[in-house]
């Protein structure tokens, strides 16, 4: 049982870490603050308020990950090679296209509710 408890309390401080110590995750929390807000001012219903916090969660996830990569590839080659580059951008990229399509379904959301 303690080791599964050392685990939530690692995985916490991670967090914790993160927001923090990293602005890009420090962004993502505050995006999705945003969409989190929208929705409820806007009545979205359950199952969008459900798709939207789905996306808030894959993309703060996929930021960790994408601070994770940059971190490890700073630490195993301070001086940046192409290969080096080409994996940080492809993490980056990871965290670009889940933002693209939560925007765009976001936006149409947003659509749905206006009163026209």
């Amino acid at each position: 049982m303690k080791k599964i408890i050392n685990k939530f309390r690692y995985a916490f401080q991670g967090l914790i870490h993160g927001i923090k110590y990293d602005s890009s995750i420090r962004i993502q929390f505050f995006c999705a603050a945003v969409a989190i807000t929208v929705s409820l001012v806007m009545h979205f219903t359950m199952d969008e308020i459900a798709i939207v916090l789905l996306f808030c969660a894959l993309i703060i996830g996929l930021e960790f990950t994408n601070s994770t990569v940059e971190r490890i590839m700073n630490l195993e080659e301070p001086e940046i090679s192409k290969s080096v580059k080409h994996i940080k951008d492809m993490a980056a990229a990871g965290v670009l296209v889940a933002s693209i399509f939560a925007a765009i379904v976001g936006i149409a959301f947003v659509i749905r509710h206006l009163p026209f």
